[in-house]
């Protein structure tokens, strides 16, 4: 159970609206202090504003957790005494409730609603980002973290080197002890951070695995990003070999891979690095049972979509770019159209 907000050591101010953790650290990741803000402002119902300087780089398991909700914001503090938004570069004020967007823009400044500290040109490195969600039969043989294993062999070149509840992680890796530990929380879902494996030979790497009880079993999400030497991403049709192989082994459900860009050691600095980008996304055997494969391999604007997984129980991996064009999200929400039941009704 997390701390009542109020009394939660991370968190550094309370609103209406946010509760605001200050970190001054050059690499911010999930501490566990971090963790109990996060979870005492999500059960408060408040989101969560990181401020940091705009020397600090933040680990993926913050990225990818923290900035979910439209309150939530990393705030970065330019050399100027401007705060800006780390994600997207968008000036920041506080209004004395939350940090917001500050409008109107200057008339005639050029980039105004653009913090200049955000735009510095660096070198880019490619991240693959993968998301993976699988579904386990509710029985006693069940173990977890194999999907994440696989996945982190075949991205990085080597499984995971341990796993925590929090950043930096303190359990070296083993499925046995990780699944022991997410049984002893059941029902309530579990959140845990992966860390990949050190070397030279492998690529640097980190992700999360989540679990949460459902209607029909358990469903056990991963996620990681991995590092690239240079700009270059992975083939779109490997990174499916990948999604295939899973889904041989595992119940797909969904997986999605996204290409974008990073530091070389995998964190995130506040500058623009360019747009993260789909590359494939695949609808588990669930969602093919309930269309029928063949109408799912013929969805028009998407060519070369490719059955996967067992012949019986099938899934669809749907190749979309390669992970660099900006284009490639109009293809991506046109398949979320064909693919989500009413969503096309929703936005009319």
């Amino acid at each position: 159970m997390p701390n009542a907000l109020t009394f939660s050591p991370g968190v550094d101010l309370i609103t209406e609206k946010v509760a605001v953790v200050m970190q001054d650290r050059p690499v911010v990741g999930m501490s566990a202090w971090l963790s109990d803000a996060v979870a005492s402002a999500e059960t408060a119902g408040r989101a969560v504003q990181l401020v940091t300087p705009r020397t600090s780089r933040i680990t993926w398991p913050v990225r990818s957790t923290l900035f979910g909700t439209p309150f939530s914001k990393w705030v970065v503090t330019g050399d100027d005494g401007e705060y800006f938004d780390g994600l997207n570069g968008v000036r920041l004020k506080w209004n004395g409730d939350l940090f917001v967007a500050r409008s109107p823009a200057v008339q005639g400044e050029q980039n105004a609603d653009v913090h200049p500290d955000f735009v510095v040109q660096e070198q880019p490195f490619g991240q693959l980002q993968l998301t993976v969600r699988v579904r386990h039969k509710p029985v006693a043989s069940i173990v977890l973290g194999r999907v994440a294993d696989r996945l982190f062999t075949a991205a990085s070149g080597a499984g995971p080197a341990g796993w925590s509840t929090s950043e930096p992680v303190t359990q070296p890796w083993s499925t046995e002890a990780l699944t022991e530990y997410c049984r002893g929380r059941a029902p309530q879902p579990t959140w845990l951070v992966l860390a990949g494996a050190p070397g030279s030979e492998v690529r640097p790497s980190v992700g999360t695995l989540a679990t949460r009880r459902t209607r029909s079993g358990l469903d056990e999400t991963v996620t990681l990003a991995v590092a690239q030497p240079g700009p270059e991403l992975p083939d779109v049709h490997r990174i499916g070999a990948w999604v295939d192989e899973i889904a041989d082994h595992f119940e797909l459900v969904s997986a999605m891979a996204v290409g974008s860009y990073g530091a070389a050691d995998g964190t995130y600095a506040p500058r623009f690095l360019g747009m993260a980008c789909p590359i494939g996304v695949a609808a588990g055997n669930e969602a093919v049972r309930a269309s029928g494969l063949e109408k799912m391999l013929k969805i028009e604007g998407i060519s070369r979509a490719l059955a996967i997984g067992p012949a019986h129980t099938p899934a669809v991996w749907y190749p979309i770019g390669d992970g660099r064009s900006p284009r490639d999200w109009q293809t991506y929400a046109n398949l979320m159209k064909k693919l989500i039941p009413g969503a096309e009704r929703g936005r009319t």
